[in-house]
């Protein structure tokens, strides 16, 4: 390298003035553009950063004080709604990010991504003039932190002519000089208000989205998705009149004073035919880098095909019209005896039956009740020959127990299911444990939390099995269902502290496993401390759900999920017109109805289907129910295994908005 001379050092000091700062690479190509007989052009790029500083997207006290902030109101009319997706670069985030040091394109770019890997046609937006001419279609918005006041207005018209928008994050909290304009434009034009985020709660690291919903159908019930905790990018806890995820920790843990929802989906009515349909989600795609892809793709791809007004249909977790399911899983690690009798009696006064786990010892004592139960309608199944845990203990030591656990209750003239269900004493089992229930063919056990990282139940086999089909019916081959428990029971609520404060915590627990889809086991002790009058409360409570939420024994929930595995259903062909494909597994009639949900394309529609090809005569069209102002239920009942196609048709129904 020859020496660079008085007039070139200067001429660089001066360019390095003019840059501010310069990325290593970028320096070395101009020391060495200096010092070669040849001319170089140096890629200069901005040196960003991963964390921005403390207060950069959202200012101490952003929860408190809020900044008053103008209501933005528009005059556009409704026009046609088109399904094109336009995805908004905003300059004046852009320019914000690049003030940090941020990369200021990384949020477009991992959608630009994501579209181009799902083959969802799109178009990227640059300018205002773009945005303020766009008519219609879907416009995606990716962590637009800062908005000019026209951009905001933009949008505003662009949702009055009945376009649609998904928001990541911050969006419109800042304007174009940076300054913090608060929460007003999510609430006013995005139908969903901030009220907090995780940055105090480290352990809020999980995402869990509702099964069967309108945009997160693809993914089950509670499935726990684990986000990433980066500094200043916590994920927001929003509100709004329909949520689609909670933020929570690995356990679920519930806090009644907490906003968990950090999804949440709207839809306004603008005239009798047309509307504008919004997401907003609360992390920002700076958390996409670490997280499960295929789960965070899953939620966008299906909120984009509910906001394109494209129809999609999926099976529903639970037999119509229930939207959850609810287990009371009563733990008798003592005889039973009159008040047991007395809960089952409350229970069956609301149209419910429980199951009781029971020990093979007690049997001889409790014979007399437990037939009484069993000839009202409740399960007997078991916790073992006694209250001891199964965890550690040898395989053989294990299986003597199962074992005599049966055979001490048959000899007491209690009658024993073909295929027993299972609860661990204290959920102290394992893998042996597992084994042998699979080997004796268990109808179905009860599993801790981390058995699964859903809210739903699933099935198991024994690899000594003779067939691998899960659609077999065969009663030798019967598979066992695994029921785990992600809640607390009663008794956990409300053993610390004030009983009214704990009963209420535990309802609303109910009632966020209810809204996610999943599966309620409600863990109680026979002989417990709560007393009959508040075991009469809680069944009252329980009573209010009934309509939406299944209350069925173990072996019930296990023998409808079989049913519900042996059905596969996909939509096929173009959006107006599509096939609905469905194949049922198996040798036998479908005999527990299996609900197909199909997100129709326009609210305030139902649906017709016409067989086509092989489909079948007039006979084998299901019946058709609205479930909401989004989707239509195809019950599917008495059907032979086999594959049947239907053409679907659109209806438009009278049906007034929702409330």
């Amino acid at each position: 390298m020859r020496a660079i001379d008085l007039m070139t050092l200067r001429h660089f000091a001066a360019l390095l003035r003019l840059l501010g700062a310069l990325s290593c690479a970028a320096l070395m190509v101009l020391i060495q553009a200096c010092a070669s007989d040849k001319p170089a052009v140096a890629k200069v790029s901005y040196v960003t950063k991963d964390e921005p500083s403390l207060g950069f997207f959202l200012p101490k006290g952003a929860f408190v004080k809020l900044p008053a902030s103008e209501s933005l109101t528009s005059a556009e009319s409704p026009v046609p709604f088109t399904s094109d997706v336009l995805l908004y670069a905003s300059p004046s985030t852009q320019a914000y990010f690049e003030a940090g040091e941020l990369d200021g394109a990384e949020s477009k770019t991992a959608w630009e991504t994501f579209l181009t890997k799902y083959r969802v046609p799109f178009k990227v937006l640059v300018t205002l003039t773009q945005l303020e001419r766009s008519r219609s279609g879907v416009l995606i918005l990716p962590s637009s932190v800062a908005l000019s006041r026209n951009e905001q207005q933009a949008i505003a018209d662009f949702r009055a002519r009945g376009g649609s928008v998904l928001a990541s994050w911050l969006c419109g909290v800042r304007d174009e000089k940076g300054d913090w304009l608060g929460f007003g434009f999510m609430e006013g034009v995005l139908d969903a208000k901030v009220v907090g985020d995780t940055s105090a709660d480290k352990d809020d690291n999980f995402l869990m989205p509702h099964g069967d919903s309108p945009i997160s159908n693809s993914l089950p019930a509670g499935q726990r998705i684990w986000l990433e905790r980066a500094k200043q990018w916590p994920t927001l806890r929003l509100t709004g009149r329909f949520a689609a995820a909670h933020i929570m920790d690995w356990s679920r843990t519930f806090a009644i004073q907490k906003t968990t929802s950090a999804i949440t989906f709207d839809e306004r009515f603008l005239d009798s035919d047309r509307t504008s349909r919004s997401v907003v989600l609360g992390y920002p795609e700076r958390l996409w880098r670490t997280a499960d892809p295929k789960h965070l793709e899953a939620i966008a791809h299906n909120a984009l095909t509910w906001l394109r007004r494209l129809p999609s249909a999926y099976t529903a977790a639970w037999p119509a019209p229930y939207s959850s399911a609810l287990l009371l899983a009563v733990d008798a690690a003592e005889n039973i005896v009159e008040a047991d009798l007395a809960l089952a009696k409350h229970l069956e006064d609301i149209g419910a039956r429980a199951t009781f786990f029971i020990l093979g010892d007690n049997a001889a004592k409790s014979a007399a009740n437990l037939k009484a139960l069993q000839s009202r309608g409740h399960e007997l199944a078991f916790m073992g020959d006694k209250f001891a845990g199964f965890k550690g203990q040898a395989m053989a030591t294990q299986a003597s127990r199962l074992d005599n656990m049966l055979a001490r209750t048959k000899e007491a003239g209690v009658s024993v299911p073909t295929h027993p269900g299972f609860h661990a004493p204290t959920e102290s089992y394992d893998k042996n444990t597992e084994t042998l229930l699979l080997q004796r063919g268990f109808g179905h056990y009860i599993a801790f939390m981390d058995a699964t990282d859903t809210r739903l139940p699933f099935s198991v086999r024994s690899t000594a099995a003779s067939s691998t089909n899960p659609s077999t019916t065969d009663a030798s081959n019967i598979a066992t269902i695994v029921l785990p428990r992600t809640q607390r029971g009663p008794e956990d609520a409300t053993e610390e502290g004030d009983y009214d404060e704990g009963i209420k915590s535990f309802f609303a627990e109910i009632a966020l496993a209810e809204k996610m889809a999943g599966l309620s086991v409600i863990r109680m002790p026979n002989q417990g401390l709560l007393t009959i009058d508040q075991m009469a409360d809680i069944v009252d409570e329980l009573k209010t759900r009934r309509e939406r939420t299944w209350m069925a024994s173990a072996a019930q929930i296990a023998g409808w999920w079989r049913e519900r595995e042996r059905v596969a259903v996909r939509l096929d062909g173009e959006a107006q017109a599509p096939v609905l494909t469905m194949e049922i597994q198996g040798t036998e009639l479908i005999k527990d109805a299996v609900t197909v949900w199909v997100n129709l394309p326009t609210s305030g529609h139902t649906l017709r289907l016409l067989p086509v090809g092989t489909g079948g005569p007039a006979e084998n069209i299901p019946t058709i129910t609205l479930v909401d102002q989004w989707r239509a239920g195809v019950l599917v009942s008495g059907l032979a295994p086999g594959n049947y196609r239907w053409q679907v048709q659109f209806i438009k129904v009278a049906a007034a908005p929702p409330k």
